[in-house]
């Protein structure tokens, strides 16, 4: 577990050579354009408020601060209040006490299982491509379902049609290109693509950075995505769209002992969309295809033995659905849909043992909307009919509202009470690559979610001001009680391995935005206490602390003329600590020391604090713009441990941070 973390820190370090080794070249191109009126351009900051929901810009999202030197979407959420990091730098994200894997993550309306990129650093979904990105936390709209925690909605752009556009890029890990343009009076077509070089940049660097590597032996990397989308205008009101979004992480590496590593995910997501818009509003038909596979990989030896393991999961799901809204002149409105969709799952395949599960699930919606000067509400109704080895039913309800109490104080109100089938496993060890999902089934019935909210929302010219409190209930939360089962054919029988129980969460969010011609300034904080509890093989049935339950998250954001800072304080996150210590015998008759933890999430980590500093120019000459970020991410060099584990060698306990002060760069053209 622990080299693997050392390995992320090395990938850091050959990204830091990189990057101050890249830097005389572009400075000498910038040079070379001398002749370019140069000139600061104001730091974009804008967001849309809803009950429960708020909307971003590409902007905003490519300004929050990141390692690769510009921000995603599941990075522009982590400075939201409500919102809990994983491990600094990395994309893991929890909301109001939830599971990782209750966070839905959607493109234009699909699932995308696999987010994660680069080793957790950015998402699959290339910055070019973003329209748009919403981030809800409670009062969810009618045409999503089975999950429990939140949705981030990714909207991609609609492919240029007066001309053709190119951009091309590069930032400390990744380089690539977006090319959107008419192929006719009435389609088009966009098409992004990026690779990572960490495997080239490691094998030219290795020479230069002998000694400084550590036990980081033979790294490779296959990292990449490709994304493509069509658009067509069929006739009046009346246009299909498709997209096909492709990715690629593939990671390996020896380590002294002799042991090789390999892991990895990918992603291939595909969908086709027809829309129409008449007279009695719009409707919309949309099929699509997803699949999501994961793997790890170990070889070492044991005792003069051999040993190889291997562990791959794999989901496969087609959708279809259809939408319709119904226009009306008067105060209220009215959304309707239903979707069916079929799942094929293979999580945990070890050593030929598969554990093959077939589902069907078919959901429908009723939304009703109301909108008048005072007050605006939205009231959802979503029953759903699962299948796999039995059947269930559940009905989700949604409610959100705002009621304007004065003209510049507003009381905002959401509740849900929601269930999700499909499962990511709690309780494998930290450090692993995959999500291993599994689906509802017997013994495992689906996760339930019930959450209030109410609070204030004050605005004052470009000033806003928001306070409120949720509360929150957990049931049947799914908790893989076998973690040393990973590597054995045990875990193909996962179902048998888990224990079910609650989760509870409670907690206030406080925001302050101001959203100035030249400056923007964003503050966000977080009290809350996340548990779980009434497993009744785990922890010895007694509570204890939820992923990553962080007492209290502060952030801030503030943009002027280009120049940005971002600055993050977060309690330390919970983990095992050590226990008692025994011996246990191995086949041959030898004495092996191992570690018992007496419980779950028992040792608080040191604080995370972190301040990134960030500047942006952009300057633009005819048809031809150019964006060059510059930034250094965590500036302090605050040493930010993620988790403790035991160093057999030195028979002590060690503490593990991933990401020491890292400049970062990001250049981009655009003609």
């Amino acid at each position: 577990m622990g080299e693997q973390f050392q390995m992320v820190r090395q990938v850091f370090i050959i990204g830091l050579v990189w990057i101050l080794s890249a830097c005389p070249a572009l400075y000498a191109q910038m040079e070379r354009r001398d002749t370019l009126p140069a000139s600061v351009v104001t730091g974009v900051r804008r967001l849309q408020f809803d009950a429960g929901e708020i909307l971003s810009t590409p902007e905003s999202v490519r300004a929050a601060a990141s390692p690769l030197g510009e921000g995603d979407p599941i990075r522009w959420i982590q400075y939201l209040p409500g919102v809990s990091t994983g491990a600094d730098g990395t994309s893991a994200s929890f909301v109001r006490g939830g599971n990782m894997g209750g966070n839905l993550i959607s493109l234009d309306g699909v699932p995308v299982y696999g987010y994660s990129h680069v080793l957790g650093l950015t998402t699959v979904v290339p910055n070019d491509a973003l329209e748009s990105v919403s981030f809800a936390k409670g009062g969810f709209g009618g045409n999503q379902g089975n999950f429990s925690a939140s949705h981030i909605a990714i909207s991609t752009k609609q492919p240029a049609e007066d001309r053709h556009h190119t951009t091309l890029f590069l930032n400390n890990f990744l380089t690539g290109g977006h090319v959107s343009g008419p192929i006719s009076d009435k389609m088009s077509y966009a098409l992004s693509g990026r690779i990572s070089p960490l495997g080239l940049e490691y094998s030219a660097l290795k020479g230069l950075m002998d000694g400084h590597l550590g036990s980081l032996d033979h790294f490779k990397a296959g990292v990449g995505d490709l994304y493509g989308k069509f658009h067509w205008k069929a006739g009046d009101g009346k246009r299909l769209t498709a997209f096909v979004l492709a990715s690629l992480d593939r990671y390996g590496f020896n380590m002294p002992d002799g042991s090789d590593e390999k892991m990895g995910w990918s992603n291939l997501v595909a969908s086709v969309r027809y829309h129409k818009t008449g007279k009695k509003g719009t409707s919309d038909l949309s099929a699509s295809y997803n699949s999501y596979g994961s793997s790890q990989e170990l070889s070492n030896m044991f005792h003069g033995t051999e040993n190889h393991f291997s562990l791959r999961s794999r989901l496969d799901e087609i959708t279809l659905s259809e939408d319709f809204a119904k226009d009306s002149d008067g105060a209220a409105r009215w959304k309707m849909g239903g979707r069916l969709r079929y799942a094929a799952f293979r999580p945990g395949e070890v050593a030929g043992a598969v554990n093959r599960k077939r589902l069907l699930m078919a959901s429908g919606y009723l939304q009703a909307l109301h909108s008048s000067k005072k007050l605006n509400w939205e009231g959802t109704l979503r029953p759903t009919a699962y299948r796999s080895d039995t059947t269930m039913f559940s009905l989700d309800i949604n409610l959100k509202g705002k009621w304007q109490l004065l003209p510049f104080l507003a009381l905002v109100a959401t509740a849900d009470a929601m269930s999700q089938y499909y499962h990511t496993l709690e309780g494998l060890p930290v450090g692993w690559s995959m999500d291993l999902l599994v689906p509802s089934v017997s013994k495992i019935p689906a996760e339930q979610m019930a959450q209030g909210y109410a609070g204030l929302e004050a605005t004052f010219g470009d000033h806003l001001f928001s306070a409120g409190a949720y509360i929150k209930e957990l049931n049947n939360v799914v908790y893989y009680k076998e973690a040393r089962n990973l590597f054995n054919s045990g875990i193909s029988a996962w179902q048998s391995d888990v224990d079910l129980g609650k989760g509870d969460s409670k907690g206030m969010e406080l925001m302050y935005l101001y959203q100035g011609k030249d400056l923007q300034v964003q503050a966000a904080a977080t009290l809350s206490k996340s548990t779980r509890k009434g497993f009744s093989e785990v922890n010895d049935g007694k509570p204890f602390h939820a992923p990553f339950d962080r007492r209290l998250v502060g952030n801030l954001s503030a943009q002027w003329k280009g120049i940005s800072l971002n600055f993050t304080w977060q309690d330390g996150n919970w983990v095992n600590g050590r226990g008692e210590r025994y011996t246990v015998l191995d086949p041959e008759g030898n004495e092996v020391p191992l570690e018992y933890y007496a419980s779950i999430n028992n040792y608080r980590m040191p604080a995370l604090v972190r301040l990134d500093i960030g500047y942006q120019l952009r300057w633009r000459r005819g048809r031809t713009a150019q964006e060059l970020n510059l930034g250094v991410f965590n500036v302090l060099n605050h040493y930010n441990p993620f988790t403790i584990y035991y160093d057999t060698k030195e028979e002590v306990w060690k503490q593990l941070a991933l990401i020491p002060i890292l400049p970062n760069l990001s250049y981009r053209i655009s003609f």
